[in-house]
């Protein structure tokens, strides 16, 4: 067979063995497989002939008006389309999977190398305030066996900031209780220490010595109520049904990991260690974080505005007197959107003074 009739479909599935040999991850494997996939169900019986810049051009348009949640197995689609990000994310599983075409012989040249992945809009990352977090924690019956389970693993995440793959890969021998310390494996297979406080050592332990159920034929430190071991997609689901229950649609995983490292910056957390403990290669992916600390700064400012400084209209008494009623209205009911919940409890005492 000539080499630019073989199916894509075939070619897709070596990429993945290759993958696989080459030590990828199971969740990186996943969102290849995924990705790949849909890739395969739009462009139909393609062969090696038919891709070309212009098929990934077309896809790409394809994603960009595709529905968000799009048979998702927690999320109902609600008719937006799907984020600029994660069409990145299918683009660069195209590229990836275009080189390796290239250095397979397959193709003369790496065919995608000049397709540019679309830009995505850089946003505020969103934490959680005070209240959701309360709200949780509120819906967990912490005397059950999977009640337990679940606040240990969130108040574990709103305390480290690890990913999902890493509490559901965490070991019982690896978590430290004493020294309040853990070693997991994070992406590109890199183990690091992440430390975590007192309170979360409290709950691990009451989890692990009371109402953790026995294991069967493995000690990861989180387990379904049978002793099993847990998946992504049990982990979602139990997240997705507290969300549920505590009226919290926006919670998932990786909102409590913006929630941990916002929070770490705002009580004084160096960069650099921030870094080392959220698992990130370079310092560029960090700096969202400080960002987004930063925009919380200008939202707290309370210098007045350069219109708050100019006097306008007829009776300056008047005027002034409104205006610093205003001014003092302003400060009592001014909420900060971003990361200071704790502003709206205290609203009511600066109004009084």
């Amino acid at each position: 067979m000539n080499k630019s009739e073989i199916p894509l479909t075939r070619l897709t599935e070596q990429y993945l063995i290759t993958c696989r040999t080459e030590g990828k991850t199971l969740s990186t494997l996943r969102g290849y497989t995924e990705k790949l996939g849909r890739f395969i169900r739009w462009c139909e019986e393609a062969c090696l002939a038919d891709f070309s810049v212009e098929l990934a051009r077309e896809y790409i348009v394809y994603l960009q008006a595709a529905p968000k949640y799009e048979n998702h197995p927690f999320h109902q689609s609600r008719g937006d389309h799907m984020s600029a990000a994660n069409v990145r994310n299918h683009v660069r599983v195209l590229r990836s999977f275009s080189s390796w075409l290239y250095r397979e012989s397959f193709t003369e040249e790496n065919t995608l190398s000049r397709l540019k992945v679309p830009k995505a809009p850089l946003k505020m990352l969103e934490t959680l305030s005070d209240e959701e977090i309360r709200r949780l924690f509120d819906c967990l019956d912490q005397d059950t066996s999977a009640g337990c389970r679940d606040a240990a693993m969130l108040l574990l995440l709103l305390d480290t900031g690890l990913r999902c793959a890493e509490i559901l890969h965490l070991w019982a021998e690896e978590v430290h209780l004493g020294a309040q310390w853990l070693k997991v494996m994070g992406k590109g297979q890199k183990e690091r220490i992440v430390p975590f406080g007192t309170r979360a050592s409290k709950l691990l332990q009451r989890y692990l010595y009371y109402l953790r159920p026995e294991p069967l034929g493995n000690d990861r430190f989180f387990l379904c109520i049978d002793g099993s071991q847990m998946t992504e997609s049990t982990i979602k689901l139990a997240f997705a049904r507290l969300a549920k229950r505590a009226d919290v649609p926006r919670l998932h995983i990786h909102l409590l990991r913006h929630t941990f490292a916002t929070r770490y910056l705002l009580n004084g957390g160096e960069v650099f260690s921030l870094q080392r403990i959220l698992g990130h290669s370079t310092l560029e992916m960090t700096r969202r974080y400080v960002d987004t600390v930063a925009m919380d700064a200008v939202v707290k400012q309370k210098r007045l505005t350069a219109m708050d400084h100019l006097f306008i209209g007829k009776n300056k008494g008047a005027g002034s007197n409104a205006m610093g009623r205003a001014a003092k209205h302003s400060q009592a009911s001014t909420l900060n959107p971003i990361l200071d919940p704790n502003q709206a409890r205290y609203a009511h005492i600066r109004t009084r003074t």
